[in-house]
């Protein structure tokens, strides 16, 4: 019997250890691209001088190891084997919570404030952030400081003990929200609406396999901006309303997280909200202009046509890096733009930002409006 054994095990090791060769030849196995951004090595050139010195051998070795013909699925049943068995995501800073739900380790930083980024730091930015608000009060137009929700507190019922912390005295969420509530700041707070929906709300705000909010969680979101708007400026905007349709298959980004892990099963469905969104026509509503800076939970809003069809789109500042669309502006870069004739054009400019992202307030855009509307003389 156990000779036996010994045969099968010799057969299977065999047939694995054959199998790139095999399938180099034949094609028997399908191609399963990677997902992800990675740089495949390159081929190196031969020469007598590089494979002397060894450094042919070296540029060789990874390049073989990518080229291998089953690499691919290799991959994919490796990271399949820890998700299914372990719970573990192998995937760059991606954490499995319970029931399926897939999160990146910079929301849990956020929810328990270990990437707390100091008092002194936010006291700067937030004092500089009320004189922008000042400035722009000044010449008409209302700034707002929006916080995006997070999955990792969305989801925070949902943290496997062996990856609870403790929470710290502070969070960057929560020393902003309290300072800016004792300072008048103009604060739109969707991550807590969304903590307050995540008990009541019908369908799931975020995917499980997603790492920004879902279609119906982006509606709601602009459910709540419309209305703050329209009390902040005191100006009405279009009516927009939805009807909704279930489905048991991801859409669009609703499975990016899943798709980077490179596994060869999806991971469990879930029901989720799409909305089929209609806006009203209204020609005596002068339409509000308005321009966010924010990161990229703000395309769902674009996407949505909230921020053409409810209000008029005053452009988009990914990370106050580029401008969005392009054609709208003078350059592609909003360090190159006059960015007070820009203001000038808006009657709100929002900032939102997502929990991870307030460790690093404003991405340079604080300094660089209070030296816009406070110039040295």
């Amino acid at each position: 019997m156990m000779s036996l054994a010994k045969h099968f095990l010799w057969a299977v090791t065999m047939l694995l250890v054959s199998l790139p060769l095999v399938n180099d030849i034949y094609r028997i196995l399908p191609r399963m691209p990677l997902n992800g951004s990675y740089a495949n090595a390159a081929e190196p050139e031969f020469s007598w001088s590089t494979w002397l010195d060894g450094s042919y051998q070296s540029a060789a070795e990874p390049w073989l190891n990518e080229s291998v013909s089953c690499r691919d699925l290799l991959v994919r049943l490796r990271n399949q084997y820890y998700f299914t068995v372990f719970d573990q995501a192998k995937a760059n800073a991606v954490i499995a919570l319970n029931d399926g739900v897939l999160v990146d380790q910079a929301y849990l930083d956020a929810l328990y404030g270990d990437d707390f980024a100091g008092e002194d730091f936010l006291l700067d930015k937030l004092k500089r952030w009320k004189r922008v608000q000042k400035g722009l009060d000044s010449i008409g137009v209302k700034a707002v400081l929006a916080f995006a929700p997070g999955k990792g507190s969305y989801y925070e019922h949902l943290i496997p003990e062996h990856l609870q912390s403790t929470h710290k005295p502070f969070t960057n969420y929560s020393f902003i929200k309290q300072w800016g509530a004792e300072n008048q700041l103009n604060m739109l707070d969707l991550k807590g609406a969304f903590h307050a929906w995540s008990d009541t709300s019908r369908y799931p705000l975020f995917a499980k396999g997603g790492i920004h909010w879902n279609e119906y969680g982006v509606v709601k979101a602009c459910d709540s901006i419309r209305g703050y708007l329209q009390w902040i400026t005191g100006r009405p905007l279009r009516k927009f309303w939805y009807s909704i349709e279930v489905s048991d298959t991801v859409r669009g980004g609703d499975n990016d997280i899943a798709n980077g892990m490179n596994l060869l099963f999806t991971p469990k469905e879930e029901k989720l909200a799409y909305p089929f969104r209609y806006f009203g026509e209204d020609s005596t509503i002068a339409p509000t202009r308005l321009l966010t800076i924010a990161d990229s939970y703000y395309y769902g809003i674009i996407y949505s046509g909230f921020a053409n069809r409810i209000c008029s789109f005053g452009g988009f500042f990914y990370y106050f890096q580029e401008t969005y669309p392009s054609e709208r502006f003078a350059s592609g870069n909003v360090s190159e733009l006059d960015l007070l004739s820009v203001l000038k054009e808006q009657d709100v400019v929002m900032l939102m930002m997502t929990e991870p992202q307030l460790k690093r307030f404003g991405w340079g855009s604080v300094e660089k409006l209070e030296e816009v509307m406070y110039p040295p003389k």
